[in-house]
């Protein structure tokens, strides 16, 4: 303990002195443990490790309340648990620090989606198709169609499209990318008016030699 190198120097006259070193121990202490929080300030407050009300906290400096601002499907709370409101504070802080450029934000969903693929298209109208493949977790794809993961230029509107099917990619295994058997072609993106390539299916996303394909 940090305590004992200063209770160490109490002089002879007073070192058997019980109540003496109990009162000077406690008072050492008070000062021992705000040192110890002090200490623990950085990782109690990283945005990787931190819980609870340090990531409220967190929240509250970055903008971005763990309460949503719409309720999500299947009963599901609008208050965040820790896991959620990370990803939600990591995206808050990407979009605060985005550089108002599409390749701005490829850049950041690849460090913290990297298993999701992700396409943006500039329609030159005013809207812009935000289409991300892979995105499974329904909570996840209501935080993307709500804007909590991705920026939104103002007086644009954005179609979000979410396609849960893998695409194929050679040499490749994620949630977004697979092989043969597992994925469905995809050719020049996946638009609103462009089937994706798959064999043995045909729905209003995917075509067979009619859909689109490389």
């Amino acid at each position: 303990m940090a305590i004992d190198t200063y209770l160490n120097l109490v002089t002879s006259q007073y070192r058997d002195s019980p109540n003496f070193i109990n009162w000077l121990t406690t008072a050492l202490q008070k000062g021992e443990d705000i040192t110890e929080l002090l200490s623990q300030f950085e990782s109690k407050f990283d945005i990787d490790t931190a819980v609870g009300k340090q990531l409220d906290t967190l929240g509250e400096l970055i903008g971005r309340s763990r309460k949503l601002t719409f309720q999500p499907s299947n009963g599901v709370s609008p208050i965040l648990d820790d896991e959620p409101y990370r990803t939600v504070l990591k995206a808050k802080i990407a979009i605060n620090q985005w550089d108002g450029t599409i390749p701005g934000v490829y850049e950041y969903w690849n460090v913290l989606f990297p298993q999701l693929y992700l396409e943006i298209y500039d329609n030159q109208d005013m809207t812009m198709d935000i289409i991300v493949v892979g995105l499974s977790s329904t909570l996840l794809q209501q935080l993307l169609q709500n804007g909590y993961l991705t920026p939104k230029p103002e007086g644009v509107r954005v179609n979000y499209i979410t396609v849960n099917r893998p695409i194929f990619a050679y040499d490749m295994d994620t949630t977004a990318m697979k092989g043969y058997d597992q994925s469905y072609w995809q050719g020049g993106g996946i638009r609103l008016d462009a089937n994706v390539f798959g064999y043995g299916s045909s729905n209003e996303l995917i075509g067979g030699y009619g859909g689109a394909w490389s």
